[in-house]
């Protein structure tokens, strides 16, 4: 019956039943969809330590990438100036140029998808499989291998490359396509519809480097054992032996480690997505071991089993079991401070994944060891009890348990150094065993990726520019003209020196004087350094310099001020009768040496009163004692004495022009 008002309870039953139906689909679909890839790549070689950026999409960080650091879905490496990285991916091999700007798209099962944003790279890929699962991208289309061989691609922001040395190319745009045979190389770019050119392969330096790379002397003794798309597996043979055992299988030994060598404990911890904590090893052949297989102690001596040889084993993040309790961790014997265990899994005991996953994906990651699960359902659905229940051969042993404190695992500080002594570990070793690691997850950072993605592109785009164009260093504003004059008048008052340049000399002194001994005659003073000079102005400097003796215990510098000291010492030394005379002589030499003595003077001005009333001071009191022409020590203390002394200037001033006169008759009587 349709769905009406008058029936409401039979039309919901029928939505409730279509709404279930869809939740119980989408409840067996979803832990399918949620299993990690099995397929995952790492940082094999780089030219220098601190060669590559990494940005991390599952924390929001940018750092420093080292060696084995694992690769997957969203990371962005960029290399810096001058160095060169080479990255593995299975039996892939992507080998990066310096100033090179890459985007691991896409690293799953089904597809590897990289994007070029600027820079050069090479791609080696070693079978028909993996050219098929291929694709690059680049500002002008996509590339897509159509048979195993090595291709180089390069990128700008308007402009892509491509060469196939050996293999064949597709390349895709957004308005034409074009087939890339072995040895040639194109070049497209955009006018208005994108364009290309073919010539022959390119070959520089980066190409050789690459050719010189793929001569080196490589064994392949390690894929009787392990299949080559277990990434890492390429150093096997370099660092370690192979020997077959008849209850374990094949074993690898690692050469050239300590004699107390443990695994996972020379390295250090990163958060990777989806698996979580993944460890990162210190040791160049330190990633297959490490992601695959498990750890046995054989003989005295720790060796690697990869357990049955598959196509394409699984990677995990890190074999291992860990101790402690969840959140917290555990604490010290000896404090408070929370602390971390785990130690490797042994042959044929079963790996216990902390995030989300399927029990298809459980049988997967555990097919190398373990091939008879039975109870997969409950390692899913109930992880905890399934590890309390196993009896691991290495739960209690000194040499396989590692105690690091939790902020050497979140803040991805090297183990080996950071590691607690046996002695220490007692008690915690008495901590249960979890499948996930009991310390926090790091806080995610939100950002928008396209947000970020816009901005690495702009600085790239900024970097190429600089690094094409030349740098023009921009012309200096010339300074202001008011600036510099303004500063030098604030220094003059405090610069406790006095200047060295003739003309703000008489200034500087000026204005110490004033400040030291206030004047009666305050306009006469500051009116006299605006006036022009006359052949009286002289005078001032001399009144100006025998104020300031008695308070300034240093002489003034002899290049300008020679006449001031002499004159002020000769009168003090000797006293004279003729007092006239003595000043007229240094008042002479003054009037001479004075380049602007010289200047014709208005005629209005030649007898301004501010150097005769300054004058006046240097002659002796009337009712002081002592002989006549001596210089008063004392000044005047009342109006009435300072009055007497203002009328002074006229006599010696008359007597000072009668002098030559004088002269002048007694030379015409001889």
């Amino acid at each position: 019956m349709p769905c009406s008002p008058f029936f409401p309870p039979r039309c919901l039953r029928h939505w409730y039943g279509l709404f279930a139906a869809l939740v119980c689909a989408l409840l067996f679909a979803a832990p399918a969809q949620a299993d990690p890839p099995g397929r995952i790549g790492r940082i094999a070689w780089m030219s220098s330590p601190g060669a590559v950026d990494l940005y991390n999409p599952s924390t929001g960080e940018s750092y420093s990438a080292p060696l084995n650091h694992p690769l997957t879905s969203g990371d962005i490496l960029t290399t810096r100036s001058g160095a060169r990285v080479e990255i593995q991916i299975g039996s892939m091999t992507v080998r990066l140029d310096s100033d090179t700007s890459m985007d691991f798209s896409r690293i799953d099962d089904e597809q590897v998808r990289l994007s070029l944003r600027e820079g050069r790279t090479f791609v080696k890929l070693p079978s028909r499989d993996i050219a098929r699962d291929f694709e690059l991208d680049t500002p002008m289309g996509q590339f897509n291998a159509r048979e195993s061989g090595i291709y180089r691609f390069d990128a700008g922001p308007n402009n892509a490359g491509a060469t196939a040395y050996y293999g064949r190319l597709q390349f895709t745009g957004s308005d034409s396509a074009l087939d890339i045979d072995a040895g040639q190389s194109a070049q497209f770019w955009n006018a208005g519809q994108t364009r290309y050119r073919l010539s022959v392969a390119i070959d520089d330096d980066f190409t050789q480097w690459s050719a010189a790379r793929d001569r080196r002397p490589v064994t392949n003794t390690y894929s009787r054992y392990v299949s080559p798309e277990m990434t890492g597996a390429e150093d096997l043979d370099a660092y370690g032996n192979w020997s077959e055992n008849a209850e374990y299988g094949p074993i690898w030994y690692p050469r050239a480690v300590p004699a107390e060598w443990t695994p996972y404990r020379n390295g250090h911890w990163v958060w990777v997505a989806p698996w979580g904590w993944s460890w990162v090893a210190y040791e160049p052949w330190g990633f297959a071991p490490f992601h695959y297989g498990r750890w046995v102690q054989h003989r005295g001596a720790w060796g690697w089993v990869p357990g049955i040889r598959v196509a394409r084993p699984a990677y995990s993040p890190a074999m291992v079991a860990w101790i402690g309790t969840p959140g917290i961790g555990v604490s010290f014997a000896f404090g408070t401070s929370p602390a971390v265990g785990w130690f490797p899994l042994a042959p044929r005991e079963v790996y216990v994944p902390a995030y989300r996953s399927s029990p298809e994906y459980v049988r997967r990651v555990n097919g190398t060891h373990v091939t008879n699960i039975t109870n997969v359902t409950n390692i899913v659905n109930n992880p905890q009890d399934f590890m309390r229940q196993t009896h691991y051969a290495y739960r209690q042993h000194p040499r396989a348990v590692t105690f690091v404190p939790v902020d050497v695992v979140t803040h991805r500080r090297s183990v080996e150094t950071a590691a607690l002594p046996p002695r220490d570990q007692r008690a915690l070793r008495e901590q249960p065993v979890q499948a996930a690691a009991p310390v926090p997850a790091p806080r995610v950072e939100t950002r928008n990726r396209q947000d970020d993605r816009e901005r690495q592109d702009a600085a790239s785009f900024r970097q190429e520019r600089e690094r094409r164009s030349p740098v023009v260093a921009a012309p200096s504003a010339p300074p202001a003209p008011v600036a510099a004059p303004q500063r030098i008048e604030r220094a003059i008052p405090d610069n406790p020196r006095p200047a060295l340049q003739a003309p703000a000399r008489p200034e500087a002194l000026e204005s110490r004087a004033q400040e030291r001994a206030p004047r009666r005659d305050e306009t006469a003073a500051r009116q006299l350094p605006r006036e022009p000079r006359s052949e009286v102005a002289p005078l001032a400097p001399v009144q100006r310099i025998e104020r300031t003796l008695p308070d300034n215990p240093r002489p003034a510098p002899p290049t300008q001020l020679r006449s001031e000291p002499l004159e002020s010492r000769a009168q003090d030394r000797a006293p004279r009768h003729d007092e006239s005379a003595v000043r007229q002589a240094p008042r002479e030499t003054r009037i001479e040496a004075s380049p602007q003595a010289l200047r014709p003077a208005p005629p209005v001005r030649l007898e301004p009163p501010a150097p005769i009333i300054r004058e006046s001071r240097h002659e002796a009191p009337r009712d002081a004692g002592g002989p006549p022409g001596r210089p008063a020590d004392v000044r005047p203390e009342s109006r009435n004495q300072h009055q007497e002394a203002l009328q002074r200037p006229d006599q010696t001033r008359q007597h000072a022009h009668e002098k030559p006169r004088q002269h002048r008759e007694d030379e015409e009587k001889r």
